[in-house]
């Protein structure tokens, strides 16, 4: 995902989640669970309806509003100031309506690097001094359930979730019933390609084969994703796929390597590489052709018929929250359709609620000038409110414990590193 400014301001320093998502994902396909070696202890996880009501009356219970948050986020990932940037307008409008203050931090660069870091305080006991935070939807946050690291969310305080949260953002593989978390921001992963280079519409993975296309297609050196895309390829969805799929998928992908098709492995350069036409076609976000074509490039977009990725960032409460009575208010505040639509004017990802669209449709009727355009953009693009045919195309990534990654990298790493 690019990094990029927001449509009406300055650009902010430091990089934006897309720029480390790329730079994440490539290194936690190099050493996935490198944080994971950390000792701790698992817990039993409650499974069915009456162990999971039972573990959410047992963390509430008692519990009661404080008037304070902690919120540690990632960089550049919620909606800002024009005029000052560190200025977060639906924060302090949620202050002004709840009375809760929110301490706001952006401290989270990778899932690796902070799983790291929070993971000694917890294994001690200790608090890790938030009481929200974002998780991707990754095996770490599979860590953080089976060590019992995050509080069972009680949806009984959760109507506006349960209202305008969008079902293909609902009841995901890596948390089932959203028993711990809800989606913060989400996005696609598909092809990317110049219809002036092409020459005809790409619809499918088996394009990215095509010897008209040889030396001019980018993958990524991301095993996740390289290997979830091969098992698309073939037909798989990763969900429910076996180890002879994977064996399958890896076939794919080194037949297309083998036959001289790809140009590069990488996930810092394809979208730059893309823009100048050093590719004509190349695995990309769905939010890189967004921002590249509102720089002027004539990019298309597309979930492949035979599926496209679907990844979310989420939303959950530490375990040792101190103020989680709050926290849970502010989860279900994001869920108003006029609050995701200024956060995703500025963050520009897939939002979670098909709500916001019409939001942001009005608020670009209002709007003029550069400002008018760019929200007109937002609230018609596919890439950000993906349509119903599209979303019908979407498959969450492969969820791999600690054993059936090593077996995962040992397949799908040497593909690009040879």
């Amino acid at each position: 995902m690019p990094e990029h400014s927001t449509p009406f301001a300055p650009r902010p320093r430091g990089l934006t989640r897309r720029g480390l998502l790329r730079a994440a994902f490539g290194a936690a396909a190099l050493a996935p669970l490198a944080a994971c070696s950390v000792p701790g202890a698992r817990v039993h996880v409650p499974t069915g309806k009456a162990e999971i009501a039972a573990a959410v009356h047992d963390f509430w219970d008692g519990k009661k509003k404080s008037g304070k948050i902690d919120f540690v986020n990632y960089t550049q990932y919620i909606d800002v100031d024009p005029a000052d940037q560190s200025k977060h307008p639906t924060l302090d409008a949620f202050t002004r309506e709840s009375g809760t203050k929110v301490s706001y931090h952006e401290l989270i660069d990778d899932s690796a690097s902070w799983f790291g870091k929070i993971q000694p305080e917890f294994a001690s006991g200790q608090g890790i001094g938030y009481d929200l935070m974002v998780v991707g939807g990754d095996s770490y946050l599979t860590k953080y359930i089976e060590l019992g690291y995050l509080a069972p969310l009680d949806h009984s305080r959760l109507p506006t979730f349960a209202r305008h949260g969008g079902a293909v953002f609902k009841n995901s593989s890596f948390d089932p019933g959203n028993v711990y978390t809800v989606p913060w921001q989400s996005g696609m992963t598909g092809i990317g390609y110049d219809p002036a280079q092409v020459g005809r519409k790409i619809t499918s993975w088996q394009d990215l084969r095509d010897p008209k296309l040889r030396g001019k297609i980018g993958m990524w050196n991301d095993a996740v994703q390289m290997g979830n895309v091969g098992l698309l390829a073939i037909g798989v969805n990763p969900e429910t796929s076996t180890h002879a799929d994977w064996r399958k998928a890896a076939a794919w992908l080194r037949e297309q390597r083998d036959a001289g098709m790809v140009r590069s492995y990488s996930t810092a350069t394809y979208q730059s590489s893309l823009q100048r036409g050093d590719l004509a076609a190349s695995l990309v976000y769905s939010g890189d052709v967004f921002q590249a074509n509102q720089s002027g490039s004539q990019l298309e977009f597309v979930i492949p018929d035979e599926g496209g990725l679907l990844w979310t960032d989420n939303l959950c409460i530490p375990s040792s929250a101190s103020h989680p009575v709050d926290a849970l208010a502010y989860m279900d505040y994001v869920y108003r359709p006029e609050v995701a639509a200024r956060i995703s004017e500025t963050v520009q990802f897939v939002c979670p609620v098909p709500g916001a669209q019409q939001v942001i449709a009005e608020h670009a009727a209002a709007a003029t000038g550069k400002r008018r355009t760019v929200l007109d953009a937002l609230s018609t693009s596919p890439l950000v409110f993906p349509t119903e045919a599209d979303q019908k195309k979407l498959r969450r990534l492969r969820v791999l414990d600690k054993e059936e990654e090593k077996q995962w990298n040992k397949l799908f790493e040497p593909i690009y590193q040879a």
